[in-house]
């Protein structure tokens, strides 16, 4: 019997015996497949090796990142602890000014005094309370730094700063046992005779403390610069308003007259236009015969001034307050169709327009800054802002391509940058990280 079951099982297993060859058939089949098989694992195990190392070099970065930014805040803590140990500083400072302030007025009368004697017989120096701040009104501001390294005749310029088409800066310069205070404008090589009225009033400040010299009244031509001679005695400055060698400088500036800068009127709106007119508007004593409704069109302002209810409406001349006689000329010749616009004339059109609420105008000024203005970026910035220039502020934000660029726009004093502009440079700088 086992015998038999021997032979059955050989049998079986037999080569030539068609359950063997089908053994052989499933098992060389088998073979072929084992290929791919084994291939498939190895490429799961390739990219959970390729994730692993990403995961790694992410793992790193995030490291180097975090190192950075505790790096970034002991840094920070490093300056507050600075910064709490100069204003204790400031404040010992301040209770000694305390002492001597009511000194002040008379150390003011000697300020006048040296102003008048750096004058020429052509300027003039008056005193006042408070300066007006509308018309062609603008502040320069500046932190000058190493001022105790200054030795007798040595100067410090602040960074120039365009406003109505000229270049200003501030300069303080060690007279002695004096500081001399100057306004300094760039002066104009292409343009003949001329001459700019300024009123201007220099300040000094240390938080709360101020040292305001008297309100001058100048004439700049040729000369480049005009100033205080002994505007403060330098051992005062160095008790009283440096900090870590800085001194906070302030020059608030209004133009109240050029001459000689202008191109020549295009359009006459003097008497010759009187029997065309139905009011004089009256500027600084000159007078303009305009036409009510034409200027109603144009400017909702003048719509309620001239056919509104109110007392203005009835006269037949009105007098206009804050803004200058040619910077209204060359608004109405814009509003007439001429061109008028300049890279001298353009800001105080644009005053103009902005006060009378005219969007012809202000189209045109904007305009003339997208297409042929060579002003810089930081001065069209400026302008874009202050007289809601939307088209210019987008064209000069897009030339911004580096953190660089941000630092070169921002104004002296940060705070007096607009709102929307720094949400808009905030932004800028996030994209360049």
């Amino acid at each position: 019997m086992t015998e038999e079951n021997d032979n059955v099982t050989l049998g079986n297993n037999d080569p030539g015996s068609p359950k063997s060859k089908r053994r052989r058939i499933s098992t060389d089949t088998d073979g072929n497949e084992e290929k791919p098989r084994i291939e498939e694992p190895i490429a799961t195990i390739q990219n959970v090796h390729n994730m692993c190392q990403e995961l790694l070099e992410k793992q790193k970065n995030l490291e180097k990142s975090n190192l950075e930014i505790v790096e970034k805040l002991r840094s920070a803590e490093e300056k507050m602890e600075k910064s709490s140990k100069e204003l204790g500083l400031i404040k010992l400072k301040i209770d000694k000014i305390e002492e001597s302030l009511t000194n002040e007025t008379s150390s003011e009368s000697s300020d006048k005094k040296d102003a008048i004697n750096s004058t020429t017989s052509s300027q003039q120096t008056t005193p006042s309370d408070v300066m007006s701040i509308d018309g062609k009104y603008f502040v320069l501001q500046h932190t000058f730094e190493n001022v105790s390294s200054l030795k007798h005749t040595d100067k410090l310029f602040s960074e120039g700063e365009e406003h109505f088409g000229f270049q200003w800066r501030m300069l303080i310069q060690r007279n002695n046992d004096h500081l001399a205070y100057f306004l300094y404008y760039q002066n104009i090589p292409d343009i003949g005779d001329y001459s700019i009225f300024v009123e201007f009033e220099p300040k000094l400040s240390l938080l709360k403390l101020n040292k305001i010299g008297n309100r001058y009244n100048t004439v700049f031509n040729k000369d480049e610069s005009w100033g205080i001679l002994k505007f403060i005695e330098w051992k005062k400055l160095e008790e009283d308003f440096s900090v870590n060698d800085k001194l906070s400088a302030e020059i608030r500036v209004k133009i109240t007259k050029t001459t000689g800068i202008y191109k020549e009127n295009v359009r006459n709106f003097d008497e010759t236009m009187k029997q065309f007119s139905d009011v004089v508007l009256v500027i600084n004593a000159k007078k303009f015969f305009v036409s009510k409704l034409y200027l109603a069109t144009h400017s909702p302002y003048f719509n309620t001034l001239l056919l509104g209810q109110f007392q203005e409406s009835k006269k037949s001349e009105i007098k206009l307050t804050g803004i200058d006689e040619d910077d209204f000329q060359k608004y109405l010749e814009i509003l007439y169709g001429e061109q008028a616009i300049d890279e001298f004339t353009v800001e105080g059109i644009l005053l103009v327009a902005d006060m009378y609420d005219t969007p012809l105008v202000v189209r045109k000024c904007e305009e003339f800054l997208l297409k042929k203005s060579k002003k810089s970026l930081k001065t069209k910035l400026r302008l874009s802002t202050r007289f809601n220039l939307e088209l210019l502020k987008k064209k000069c934000l897009a030339k911004i391509t580096s953190v660089t660029e941000i630092r070169s726009i921002l104004p002296a004093n940060i705070q007096d940058l607009d709102k929307s502009l720094i949400a808009d440079l905030l932004e800028k700088s996030i994209s360049f990280q």
